[in-house]
């Protein structure tokens, strides 16, 4: 009877260590998140993210999303520092930090969020992960918004009346852009904007047609100026705390590993094409009146900001990075 009752105990015993490990093994991430409720970041891929994890590992590694844990300019330290495991920054938004990120950021190149965000992630992996520039963290992938228009409270049909008015635009190459073709331009981060133009502190904002809707600037401006050969975007990243990676159990690092990259970044990137559509078509429920380029101010707008990719191109080259071939694979890929 002994013997029996010794061998119940240890069985007792080792089922309570199996589930106290298991248990302990459980890991959730924290998901900065900075751009509000209704934001594609938030509705869409950080729930395909946490959805995905878990079916990896069987439950016991998920994502939780944090809101307003720091402002935006801030997300790249709050992610490092480890104040956050994971998050999205906006890498303009770290001036000086990240070079290489600007190339899919110039004018002139064509295609969604879909496609120029596979673009983008195989031309970093290829080329721009040697630079080194995101430093602490893990970049899991690059990505960008669809195609960037201007939005005003007043219509405008000509890039020609762009000069002079007193527009947010946002970092990064967009500033080019801007100051290229004479805006006024404003710097500050996309949350601030509603308040920026509501205010008179601007009158309207470099964006696409997705923060049109997510950020209510379509209550404001009424009017978008838009290029099909490709005005700019904003260059993104989501990226995953050094020390939180390394914390992770092989299993889990295995799942983190098997989701990112150019899949990751191509996923990413549907979802912004999908807000894209969503915030067109409630922008023109609401009254948002869309005005094309014409050809001939197609061919103004690509004789303006003609400078821009030599002067990007030479700044990436600074990094040490062959510039002129990434840019060739990433025309490649987007072909």
């Amino acid at each position: 009877m002994n013997k029996i009752l010794k061998g119940l105990f240890a069985s007792t015993i080792a089922i309570g260590t199996f589930a106290g490990s298991a248990l302990a093994a459980d890991k959730v991430l924290t998901f900065s998140h900075w751009a509000g409720p209704k934001h594609a970041m938030a509705t869409k891929v950080m729930p395909w993210l946490n959805e995905e994890l878990k079916k990896c590992s069987g439950g016991s590694l998920s994502v939780k999303l944090e809101n307003g844990l720091a402002p935006p300019p801030a997300q790249y330290d709050t992610i490092r520092d480890g104040v956050a495991d994971i998050g999205w920054i906006v890498h303009g938004y770290t001036k000086g930090k990240f070079l290489t990120t600007k190339m899919v950021e110039m004018p002139g190149l064509t295609g969604n969020a879909e496609t120029l965000s596979a673009a983008f992630q195989s031309t970093h992996e290829k080329f721009f992960a040697p630079a080194k520039e995101a430093k602490g963290v893990q970049v899991l992938a690059n990505f960008v918004h669809g195609p960037g228009g201007i939005h005003t409270k007043e219509e405008i049909t000509s890039y020609k009346q762009v000069e002079g008015l007193k527009l947010r635009v946002g970092g990064g190459v967009a500033n080019a852009v801007g100051s290229a073709l004479g805006a006024a331009g404003v710097n500050m981060p996309a949350p601030a904007v509603y308040e920026a133009i509501s205010s008179g502190v601007a009158e309207g904002v470099f964006f696409p047609m997705e923060t049109m809707f997510s950020f209510k600037i379509n209550e404001l401006a009424k009017y978008s100026f838009m290029n099909p050969d490709g005005m700019y975007t904003t260059s993104f990243g989501l990226i995953l705390n050094q020390g939180s990676y390394d914390g992770l159990s092989d299993a889990h690092r295995g799942c983190v590993d098997k989701l990112r990259g150019v899949e990751m970044a191509r996923t990413i990137g549907k979802f912004w094409d999908e807000a894209d559509e969503i915030g067109r078509a409630e922008s023109v429920k609401s009254g948002l009146k869309i005005n094309e380029a014409s050809a001939e101010e197609r061919a103004y707008f690509k004789e303006k900001t003609a400078a821009i990719q030599a002067e990007v191109l030479a700044e990436i080259d600074s990094r040490g990075v062959d510039a002129k071939a990434a840019l060739e694979h990433m025309k490649s890929m987007l072909k």
